[in-house]
């Protein structure tokens, strides 16, 4: 079954090709340069003639009227002004132009006007306008992350966790930059008009819905025709308004653990921080975590914490075991052999430090942070279906008091405790008081009642802690595999897994999740791809669920996206955002 790095790869591998023979440099924008650098290493880009990537809009680069240009760009206002520059003032001999998406009739028509040297030899789409982080993952660049290179540091998806504080001008622009991008991997799917469905309670989740319905039943006919009868995949469209606890909840898998704590943005982790306390080598400040590049990071990315320092050990041995044969050089033909293998030994060596790197900085914060013991009691509160306040306070209240705890820890306990005993308002009240008194600043107090007034019982339309209409209170009760600690840390699972579970037996109620009017509805039971989207970001915990299900059920195609990847930081500034937009 196709997955999306490989959709990927074969839309960039086709674009290269169609040029022809030949010296080649591939041009890009802010969005299609980081979409080419999850697919592709520059060393296997190189491998294809290609002797130089460079943003469109730098117009310093040199003339090399040799070489072909092969443009890979999203049809924006911003790339038509780049590229007709470059025809106006040509810096390569042939332009070869190839778009993320559909382009409009007055695009061409203003590129033929600028080809006055008839250099544009191809134009073609190509449905590339998403980010493809894993084989089902996807996430879609907004506003915030399109800006500068700390733009993305606040919150990938500020506009939809802020609404309805942010400006509406700005907001609608990023519901159509996702309306596009789910259309874009509809048609790279190869399947046309989808099924709607949504989250009643969002007005951005209705919004989303109703442009999506627009642009694939009204506006482009011929692109998103159908066969009769023929079974349509299923759109849901989702709110972070409906599970706000999961962004919340301390991570304990290798690829959720190492976004928690250290940041992982476009597959890549930043180590080059003055906070990293560990000794990094100069060429490993920035390191690649792709399941698609690194075959341990495949086979390791859900494996929890205790599990993953044994598979490390095992890493450190195999390679010490292999350094030793390298070393045993006595003759002609064995130093051949050590020269042959020496590239694939040096890419060994790089990948073993890079994963002794992150997990000795990973074992250090959780030492040092107490992260275990405020972990379980997370836990505690999300899934303990029986758990009375009384019981749980005092334990909150002393890891408020325990100065190795991180005050954004603290935080997250209040702000999960205020969300499972939001009638009991009197005690969240005295913990912010006592958040205070430890010395927490009042702009991240705050964030416990924010949250309540984001994803409180009113925004959303299911019960996250049982007892109501979700499923999640059978989530500890069907935990398997899991022993002794590893039960306690990661018995949570996220709201997702019950809505998929209820739409698949055909149970996820209508009233709460109701199909778009003017699209035929279908059967959930024969549906074979579903497309869950997340306005406001969605987590490597509900990724990991979305892999699992995809093991499950080999037959069924199921998608995640949202507008960025969040870890429990970025969920806690974007609040702060959302809070301080309320005040103006």
């Amino acid at each position: 079954m196709t997955t999306l790095p490989e959709l990927a790869r074969d839309y960039v591998q086709k674009m290269i090709s169609r040029a022809g023979p030949g010296a080649k440099v591939v041009l890009v924008d802010a969005d299609t340069k980081n979409f080419l650098s999850l697919v592709y290493s520059q060393t296997e880009v190189l491998k294809q003639e290609v002797f130089l990537v460079e943003r469109i809009d730098n117009e310093t680069v040199e003339k090399l009227m040799h070489m072909k240009a092969v443009c890979f760009l999203r049809p924006s206002y911003s790339s038509l002004r780049a590229v007709t520059r470059h025809l106006r003032d040509p810096k390569f001999g042939e332009y070869h132009l190839f778009y993320t998406n559909s382009v409009r009739d007055s695009y061409l028509q203003d590129l033929a006007q600028a080809d006055a040297q008839e250099l544009v030899k191809q134009v073609h789409e190509y449905y590339a306008d998403y980010m493809v982080l894993d084989a089902h993952l996807f996430t879609v660049p907004t506003h915030e992350s399109r800006g500068g290179p700390d733009s993305g540091r606040v919150h990938q998806a500020c506009s939809f966790l802020c609404a309805p504080h942010v400006d509406r001008q700005e907001l609608l622009g990023d519901v159509d930059r996702t309306v596009e991008a789910l259309a874009a991997l509809l048609l790279s799917l190869k399947v046309r008009k989808p099924c709607i469905r949504y989250q009643r309670s969002s007005d951005v989740a209705f919004q989303i819905a109703e442009s999506l319905y627009r642009l694939t039943y009204c506006q482009s006919e011929g692109l998103f025709a159908t066969e009769r009868g023929s079974i349509e995949p299923v759109v849901l469209v989702l709110d972070r308004t409906s599970d706000p606890v999961t962004p919340l909840l301390t991570q304990w898998t290798y690829q959720a653990m190492v976004h928690d704590l250290l940041g992982i943005r476009n597959n890549r982790v930043d180590l080059s921080s003055k906070k990293i306390a560990t000794k990094v080598p100069q060429d490993q400040k920035q390191v690649v975590l792709s399941s698609q590049q690194d075959d341990f990071f495949r086979a390791q990315l859900y494996n929890n914490y205790g599990d993953l320092g044994i598979e490390i050990k095992n890493l450190v041995d195999d390679f010490q075991e292999a350094s030793k044969m390298n070393h045993n050089i006595q003759s002609i033909e064995d130093m051949q052999r050590f020269v042959e293998n020496y590239p694939e030994f040096r890419s060994k060596q790089g990948n073993v430090s890079k994963h002794v790197t992150l997990m000795t900085e990973l074992s250090r914060l959780v030492e040092e942070g107490n992260m275990m013991s405020a972990s379980e009691i997370e836990q505690e509160i999300a899934c303990n279906t029986t758990l009375r306040a009384s019981s749980v306070y005092n334990e909150v209240s002393d890891l408020i008091r325990d100065h190795k705890l991180g005050e954004d820890h603290k935080i997250k306990l209040a702000m999960l405790f205020a969300l499972r005993f939001e009638r009991d308002a009197e005690m969240t009240s005295r913990l912010i008081s006592e958040l205070i008194d430890v010395g927490v600043p009042v702009s991240k107090t705050n964030l416990v009642r924010e949250v309540l007034d984001y994803g409180g019982q009113g925004k959303r339309d299911e019960d996250l802690f049982g007892g109501g209409k979700s499923l999640l209170s059978r989530a500890t009760g069907s935990l398997k595999g899991l022993k002794g600690v590893d039960n306690v840390y990661t018995q949570h699972q996220p709201l997702i897994a019950s809505l998929t579970e209820q739409m698949f037996k055909g149970r996820l109620k209508e009233t709460d999740y109701p199909y778009h009017a003017q699209v035929p509805k279908v059967d959930a039971k024969q549906a074979k791809e579903l497309i869950i989207f997340v306005a406001g970001g969605v987590t490597y915990e509900e990724s990991k669920f979305v892999a699992s299900m995809q093991q499950q059920y080999p037959n069924l195609r199921v998608f995640l996206g949202g507008n960025g990847v969040l870890n429990s930081g970025q969920f806690l500034e974007g609040l702060g955002a959302r809070h301080r937009m309320s005040q103006r």
